[in-house]
């Protein structure tokens, strides 16, 4: 085992424990402090571009937090160093994984190690059958899948990856885990169109729009029937679903199901400029009533004052823009945007990669993760499965230009 694996190893394994330390951390974040002035060299900066820039947003998201807990909203520190340090962690994750993530087979030991890990490790909100799935099984099936992938593709099996990632689409909407399902769905569609050279024009735009539009809101149907039946999905989409007025209308399914939305919109409005501040608590618990407007349920007052309520958004992009205002989110905005334009870049060019369909997979989970994930995922998930993207990216754009790619990233492995 070479050092960039057993960095790997560890780094999977002791994320799995925590430290009091500045609020919880992993031993894995701690990690990560340590390797980070082992790993970073400063022409890396001019080396890689976009890395330069996603540390240049992190850094700018830095001081906007330390404008509005300091100046602004006059936050305790015990909040405000806890927000601080989770920005420094996911500054240096991001230099420490891209520069140990950066050839094909690294990047497979990590798949399999985080499905290892995930295996070994239960989190905390695995509390319900409901939950089970969806947080401990899912993940693994993530992982599980893309060494599949990987391997199907290599080998130009091309059906049969398309032929798994529906399945698993499938099996993830049967067990109520409707987000991976769509990922995995959308994931599978670029994958074909991008393999077979289907050339797009605006009236195949239109009418593949129509065609989807109808089979989407037929296959809907189907599915609402089935859960409202008990053949598919577990009590919280029974319950999501019977409390809707019309539960055949996805857009009162997809507003129930993102209340925390609306209540991080109301968050904004409240305070657009500098935001609320670092781990804001809700202590009025009017946000919270928002959450349980959409949710049609009840206030039990004594109760919910017995818990902390953070101003809720479930979002790292609302996120932002709820604790620290407008700049921390334009700040989190590029950062979104540098990667965004690295994943595009390898969908449309990227097809030679034995890693293709897991790239695109990654990358679509780095989009849903940015708009429908908490903040934390910024420290915690975001930066290993951004430095893939980046390494690949950087891989790609020298084999195109005819250049050695500087980690020897295999195009064709």
């Amino acid at each position: 085992m070479n050092i960039k694996k057993a960095g790997v190893f560890l780094y999977t394994m002791l994320s799995t424990m925590k430290v009091n330390l500045v609020g919880q951390l992993w031993l894995s974040e701690l990690l990560v402090v340590i390797a980070a002035p082992f790993t970073f060299r400063p022409d890396d900066l001019k080396t890689y571009p976009y890395l330069k820039k996603i540390l240049v947003a992190l850094l700018v998201l830095l001081v906007f937090q330390m404008v509005t807990d300091l100046l602004a909203v006059g936050n305790s520190p015990q909040n405000y160093l806890r927000g601080w340090a989770a920005t420094v962690i996911a500054l240096l994750s991001f230099v420490v994984l891209f520069k140990t993530l950066n050839d094909t087979t690294t990047i497979l030991f990590f798949l399999f190690m985080t499905m290892i890990k995930n295996i070994i490790y239960t989190d905390d909100i695995v509390d319900s059958d409901m939950s089970y799935f969806k947080f401990k099984i899912a993940p693994i099936l993530t992982m599980a899948m893309y060494l599949v992938l990987y391997q199907l593709y290599k080998r130009g099996e091309l059906k049969m990856a398309l032929t798994v990632l529906i399945g698993c689409s499938l099996l993830c909407f049967a067990f109520d885990s409707r987000s991976t399902g769509v990922i995995f769905f959308i994931g599978a569609v670029i994958t074909y169109f991008m393999n077979n050279n289907v050339h797009i024009s605006r009236q195949k735009v239109i009418l593949f729009s129509v065609m989807a539009a109808v089979l989407f809101q037929v296959a809907y149907v189907f599915y609402v029937r089935s859960v409202l039946a008990g053949e598919i999905g577990g009590e919280h989409s029974r319950t999501q679903i019977g409390r809707l007025a019309n539960p055949y209308n996805p857009l009162e399914l997809l507003i129930t199901g993102r209340a925390e939305t609306f209540a991080a919109g109301a968050a904004i409005a409240d305070a657009p400029l500098f935001g609320h501040g670092s781990w804001a608590e809700d202590k009025s618990l009017k946000y919270y009533m928002i959450l349980l407007m959409y949710h049609n349920e009840d206030l039990n007052t004594q109760r919910a004052k017995e818990d902390t309520h953070l101003v809720p958004s479930h979002s790292v992009l609302m996120g932002a823009w709820v604790n620290w205002g407008i700049g921390g989110f334009l700040a989190v905005l590029y950062l979104f945007w540098m990667i965004v334009k690295m994943g595009l870049y390898i969908i449309r060019n990227g097809q030679e990669l034995a890693l293709y369909p897991v790239l695109v997979l990654i990358f679509i989970g780095l989009i849903w993760t940015f708009l429908f994930s908490p903040f934390q995922h910024l420290r915690l998930y975001i930066p290993g499965l951004a430095a893939i993207i980046m390494n690949n990216y950087y891989a790609l754009v020298m084999e195109t230009e005819e250049e050695e790619p500087p980690y020897g990233i295999p195009i064709h492995a």
